[in-house]
């Protein structure tokens, strides 16, 4: 019996096992460091352009009469063969076949490639009958590999309603730890539930095809057999079968997610009717409302954010609404920030106060969208309904807020103050306390009226706040009055 072949796991016949076959009495004549090749298939052929006529791995038996008698012409014949990937060539020669020149020996070895010598008594029909007995037996081999393990496969599915209980028994059927992971992050999307590795070797990542982002990860707890690489070509198909179907399944949670959000927002489903659903989905306890803006380059886009393994405990009810994603989901802030890592970098979140069924599900969309504004005003990623007002645009309650509120606000003034040796805060103080007044604030700061309105719309490029408007004011008046009662400034004349 031929020695295993490494890729597939089955016998396999190389060119080495014919030349030990006694009774063929092959002679390797050139290309011995190529003998380890294997022979997938059998075919002679007598035509001057053999590599026409065969497929890769294949051993070609010629009696000679095809070959080109010079020897330079040889050398060019068998480099074409070489170009076809033929596993070896036999020559049983006929006493007016070209003899093997010098030059094609040479080449023979210089291109790795076994050149056996036979008898032309040698009949052919008996060399091939080996070679496809041997393809044959490591056919049956791989099929019968293949319908041991989908018997397993099939009493798992009778025993485990879930995936994890079924790749537990394939592991425990095949002496295997295995386990899928994310490829984007490496955690663990499922495991066999074993805490000890006991395995003689690497762990072994096999990537898993079709639209999932995963890797089998395998590491053996005993030795290795002949069929491992045809059990985990079909243990790999099996599990993108079944990935597969999960990640449908999740799309589906997500339309029907959407659709319920949907009628949340349009008052056509009352919150309380809709909590015995949303609990099945894994959204209990407190729950909040987000408006998400997406950024980009994340691992998973907005559309397939369902499908990220972070959420697939408990993933959010998700809506695209006018360029934003909404959500419904538990207040949890690592939740929270597992959408916002996952959607990718930029991302911008409002996060609504705790969802009440007095004040309804519309106005934590309200609340959601009012905080992602702010939250995109003060430059943060996320910001929950209320900690703007309180913390930084209402009076500040510590001095840490109030180093917030005069950074955020004023920073770039006095910056700008401090660098060119202007008087921007002065200005706008001075502008602030005349109510508006153009004519007053000029007098006071004893300039000409075209002066101060260039000042102030430096303010405005500089802080991206105008401050002609109400909210520019509010906004400026109280970073001032915070920056004085502070005394992180001298703001007083």
């Amino acid at each position: 019996m031929p020695p295993p072949n490494p890729q597939t796991g089955t016998p396999m016949l190389t060119v080495q096992d014919l030349i030990n076959i006694e009774l063929l009495k092959l002679e390797a004549v050139a290309g011995l460091a190529g003998t380890g090749r294997q022979i997938t298939w059998a075919h002679a052929v007598d035509l001057p352009d053999p590599w026409r006529w065969i497929s890769p791995g294949d051993l070609v038996m010629t009696t000679g009469l095809g070959m080109p008698s010079d020897a330079q012409d040889q050398v060019t014949w068998l480099e074409q063969l070489v170009q076809s990937n033929a596993s070896a060539l036999v020559v049983a020669p006929r006493p007016d076949a070209p003899k093997l020149s010098r030059k094609l020996l040479e080449a023979a070895d210089r291109l790795l490639f076994p050149v056996l010598q036979a008898s032309f008594e040698l009949e052919f029909v008996k060399l091939s009958h080996y070679v496809i007995e041997s393809v044959l037996q490591a056919q049956r081999e791989r099929f019968n590999a293949s319908e041991r393990l989908f018997q397993t496969y099939a009493e798992a599915l009778r025993k485990a309603p879930d995936m994890a209980g079924r790749l537990s028994i394939l592991a425990n059927s095949l002496n295997l730890n295995l386990a899928i992971e994310d490829t984007q992050s490496g955690a663990t999307i499922l495991d066999t539930g074993s805490t000890t590795k006991q395995a003689t070797e690497q762990v072994e990542r096999i990537p898993i095809g079709g639209r999932t982002r995963a890797n089998l990860t395998m590491a053996r707890t005993g030795k290795r057999t002949q069929d491992d690489a045809i059990l985990m070509r079909s243990l790999v198909g099996l599990l993108g079968v079944e990935l597969e179907r999960l990640m449908i399944h999740r799309d589906q949670q997500r339309e029907e997610g959407s659709a319920l959000l949907r009628s949340l927002l349009e008052s056509e489903t009352e919150l309380t009717l809709a909590r015995p659903l949303l609990e099945r989905r894994g959204l209990t306890g407190t729950l909040v409302s987000l408006a998400i803006l997406p950024g980009a380059n994340g691992p998973w886009s907005a559309d397939e954010i369902h499908q990220a393994p972070a959420l697939h405990s408990s993933t959010p009810l998700l809506l695209t609404d006018k360029g934003l994603l909404l959500a419904l989901c538990r207040d949890d802030i690592d939740a929270i920030n597992a959408l916002r890592a996952n959607i990718g970098e930029g991302t911008v979140i409002g996060i609504s106060g705790a969802i009440a069924t007095a004040t309804g599900f519309r106005e934590s969309v309200r609340q959601a969208r009012l905080a992602l504004t702010q939250a995109e005003e003060l430059g943060t990623s996320a910001l929950r309904y209320g900690e703007a007002e309180t913390g930084l645009i209402m009076a500040p309650k510590s001095l840490a807020e109030a180093r917030a509120l005069v950074g955020r606000y004023l920073g770039p003034l006095i910056e700008h103050d401090r660098t060119q040796g202007a008087a921007l805060l002065q200005t706008l103080m001075t502008f602030l306390e005349n109510d508006g007044n153009w004519k007053a604030t000029a007098i006071d700061l004893d300039v000409h009226r075209q002066t101060l309105v260039y000042r102030l719309k430096l303010v405005e490029q500089l802080t991206g706040i105008k401050p002609t408007t109400t909210q520019g004011i509010a906004r400026f008046w109280i970073a001032i009055q915070a920056g004085k009662n502070t005394e992180l400034f001298e703001g007083n004349r």
